[in-house]
């Protein structure tokens, strides 16, 4: 395997023999390094015991002298002070033992653990000869010494091995970045197909395959870092849109939802025609808003990726007109010029989102302009079409022209005004203009006005004309009609914690000929069951109840004090997938804030009709 490896790379082959000249040129001035300090301590301990003998060579000739084995003893006593001192002893001409001395709790050493010195015991005699008596023996312990050898040679190894490990690693380094260009390529392709774009490419100024593969390399790099920094942005969105719909989505849905059934009342109970007329109107109005409110909280998915453009060819000054028509009595009526240019061309872009991004834009120009014009205005550039909303407004300064598209900022509004909006619009363009590949730019004067502009690319066939759409509230269909007259005269029980909501649902409920019984809290409701004054054919119950209670549990309690599967319904402005499948398991029919009237009508026919009340427990015979 190994020699199939270096075979096929020039760089192991290169690697491998570095390393080894390497090893070679630091092994062995280490290993000479090694031995000298070997040698040095042991020379250190030797010469230790050699000044030992000197320090009592004289008492110990004197004892000798004087056949004196205690006074020997006595003059050997002081070497018991010296630092690794083991034994002493004073021998004869013929190697006779005369006197020892051993250094109390050291017992008797071997050879290979002592360092020993001898000195020759000599004394003039009365007639001046210098007479030799015998030889002073001192050993001293070489444990403590070998054990401190042994410490350095591994300290000396380790970082012998350290520093080998360093310089094979910078051979290594080198050989990638100078003698094998084409197999560092290879492996920083490896990298970026891993994820890895934190690799440096090389610039090479070469105009043969390496310098193209590089070239190439870079492009591949820096289309890593724009999708990795894609990417961020999208968690951070997403994060952001999911923190503004916990808190936001079930309290925008609920005054919609009063509206429209307080909307279908008076359509309901109009005794002229002009009265029905404006009930018409205030309905379609509600359902303005619905629609607004549901597109808003469809944009919420655009960061995780749940919306995409449908893109298509369309007329921009059919989208022009739509927007006149939508915002021009709006500003006129705050006293304000609103001025559509004319302009006709066919756009490749998706109707809604377009209408939803310039919708945005311009009802941001209206709430900031105080007084003068709006002015929505197109100009041909190349292959795009330049859609701008101008306005005469109140500017924004230019160390805040980044802010502006960030969640709930907002100019000139410290007060947090709700009627200046809640400072969402411009992060929802910014989105909505990612999602359509349409860039959107701003530039502004402060106290003259600023000019937002969206680049739309034309298309290449011109538009289709656009079938006319219209929104008709009117009376119920037929098929509704049936469904609540079949429906009619059943006792509904309504729960909802909003009273609004519960005041709205509850009138239109008895104008429908059901007879309701509305209840704002589960203890209520309980208790109605309980002493038998509510005996519901059905349920209509909102999720969010309190923070410990639900309609789901609250169903659930109804129909265990019944001991009927009493027919339900489950209403709310927050619904997650795991509501709905408890939901769906327990029988319970689920709908979505703000409900409309008539389908609620026809759901509850419907319910009356196939799920008639079910024992949950089969009587005993």
């Amino acid at each position: 395997m190994l020699l199939e490896v270096l075979s096929r790379s020039l760089v192991a082959r290169t690697t491998i023999a570095a390393a080894l000249l390497v090893s070679v040129l630091i092994a062995v001035p280490m290993a000479i390094l090694i031995r000298a300090d070997v040698r040095a301590t042991r020379a250190e301990l030797a010469i230790r015991a050699e000044l030992a003998t000197k320090i009592v060579l004289d008492d110990a000739a004197n004892a000798l002298w004087d056949l004196d084995p205690e006074e020997a003893v006595a003059a050997l006593a002081p070497l018991r002070s010296i630092d690794a001192f083991a034994e002493a002893a004073i021998l004869g001409l013929h190697g006779e033992r005369f006197a020892g001395y051993r250094k109390p709790g050291v017992g008797p050493l071997p050879d290979d653990a002592a360092t020993s010195a001898t000195a020759t015991l000599e004394r003039t005699d009365r007639n001046g000869v210098q007479r030799s008596l015998g030889t002073l023996l001192v050993r001293l312990d070489a444990t403590p010494t070998n054990a401190a050898i042994r410490h350095d040679v591994m300290l000396l190894s380790a970082l012998g091995a350290a520093v080998l490990l360093l310089v094979v690693v910078g051979v290594v380094w080198a050989t990638r970045g100078v003698t094998v260009p084409i197999a560092g390529m290879t492996r920083a392709m490896s990298n970026l197909a891993a994820g890895d774009v934190s690799m440096e490419v090389a610039g090479r100024h070469r105009d043969d395959e390496i310098g193209r593969m590089a070239a190439a390399l870079r492009t591949f790099r820096q289309n890593a870092i724009d999708l990795r920094a894609a990417k961020e942005r999208a968690e951070q969105a997403v994060a952001s849109k999911a923190k503004f719909m916990a808190a936001a989505s079930h309290d925008l849905r609920q005054p919609a939802q009063s509206l429209l059934m307080l909307s279908a009342i008076l359509r309901r109970h109009a005794t002229t025609p002009e009265t029905a007329d404006s009930a018409r109107k205030i309905e379609q109005v509600v359902l303005t808003l619905k629609q607004l409110l549901d597109d808003l909280l469809e944009v919420s998915r655009l960061d995780a990726g749940g919306v995409t453009a449908t893109m298509g060819t369309h007329d921009i000054g059919d989208l022009l007109q739509a927007l006149d028509a939508q915002f021009g009595p709006v500003a006129r009526a705050k006293g304000l010029s609103f001025i559509v240019s004319p302009l006709r061309g066919s756009v490749v872009t998706d109707r809604v989102l377009l209408m939803r991004l310039l919708g945005n834009l311009i009802d941001n120009a209206i709430r900031y302009t105080p007084n003068g014009s709006v002015q929505l205005a197109g100009l041909e550039t190349g292959s795009r079409i330049l859609v701008e909303v101008r306005d005469s407004g109140i500017g924004i300064p230019e160390d805040r022209l980044d802010a502006i598209w960030e969640e709930f900022h907002q100019i000139g509004n410290p007060e947090r005004n709700r009627d200046n909006g809640i400072g969402l619009g411009l992060s929802i363009v910014k989105r909505l203009a990612g999602v359509l590949d349409h860039p959107v730019k701003v530039r502004s004067v402060p106290g003259r006005g600023s000019v937002f502009s969206v680049a739309v690319p034309l298309a290449a066939e011109p538009a289709r004309p656009a079938e006319m759409e219209t929104v008709r509230i009117d009376e119920p269909s037929p098929r509704a009609a049936h469904g609540a007259d079949r429906s009619g005269g059943v006792t509904v029980l309504v729960i909802d914690d909003d009273g609004f909501v519960l005041t709205g649902l509850s009138q239109f409920l008895k104008s429908a000929g059901h007879r309701v019984h509305g209840v704002s809290a589960v203890a209520e409701g309980l208790r109605g069951l309980q002493d038998g004054s509510i005996r519901p054919d059905i349920v209509v119950a909102d999720y969010h109840l309190s923070a410990t209670e639900n309609g789901i549990e609250f169903i659930a309690q109804v129909r265990a004090l019944l001991g009927l599967h009493v027919p339900a319904i489950l209403i709310s402005g927050r619904l997650d997938k795991d509501v709905v499948q408890r939901a769906t398991e327990q029988g319970v029919e689920v709908l979505a804030k703000p409900v409309m009237p008539d389908r609620l009508s026809l759901l509850i026919g419907r319910l009356i009709r196939q799920d008639q009340a079910v024992p949950l427990i089969s009587p005993s015979k």
